[in-house]
């Protein structure tokens, strides 16, 4: 009866615990049974690494990191991707929710497509040096709307307004261009000025019951 020794084989890889002592972006030094060597990120570890975290590591000819397993010093996590990224549920919802808060930050273009949008908010503050808002028809309802403007231009084929009360008051001049113009007053008419000028190319008509001058 003769028996074969098996020689061990150092390219099989057996997994670790280990300790982060430094690093960044795919490469990190860890500190584990053969002392501190390198490792490197595993693809599919998107928890990026930081120095006290104890890691799974499989060693062999070459070092990864495959998870953290615990982080003493603190619960904060980032995830990190290597080039882009895609959720995709094809049959379901994706629901983000933060307890304290959701941030969306991109140097770049921030897209967002969907044939309904609903947003519901207390308190919603918009700051953009150039707003564009395009579309085929708006139904706005507002308790009450204060806007500051330097310069407003308004541009449109028909405009019509209905309000119960209406006060303006203007600083310097107001004036109005336009080919016919025409007011009903169903009561009173009152125009009170320092100095009054009406001036006609053609006829001048005052009509009433009775006329006062003076």
């Amino acid at each position: 009866m003769t028996s074969t020794l098996t020689k061990h084989d150092h390219s099989i890889q057996q997994t670790e615990i280990a300790v982060v002592q430094g690093g960044f972006g795919k490469d990190f030094m860890v500190l584990y049974s053969q002392g501190c060597v390198r490792a490197k990120l595993a693809f599919s570890c998107l928890v990026s690494p930081e120095p006290g975290d104890k890691v799974l590591v499989s060693s062999g000819n070459e070092l990864y990191i495959l998870a953290i397993i615990e982080r003493p010093n603190n619960e904060d996590m980032k995830l990190q991707f290597p080039a882009d990224v895609s959720l995709v549920a094809k049959h379901g919802k994706i629901n983000l929710s933060g307890g304290e808060g959701i941030d969306i930050t991109s140097p770049s273009q921030t897209n967002l497509t969907t044939n309904k949008l609903a947003i519901n908010s207390l308190n919603t503050s918009i700051i953009s040096n150039q707003l564009s808002v395009r579309g085929d028809k708006v139904v706005s309802q507002w308790r009450e709307v204060n806007s500051i403007s330097k310069a407003f231009n308004f541009i449109t084929d028909c405009l019509t307004q209905r309000m119960k009360n209406s006060f303006k008051t203007v600083d310097g001049v107001d004036q109005q261009t336009s080919l016919n113009f025409m007011q009903t007053i169903k009561k009173t008419l009152s125009i009170r000025s320092r100095d009054a000028l009406i001036t006609a190319r053609k006829d001048v008509k005052i009509d009433g019951e009775r006329i006062h001058m003076g």
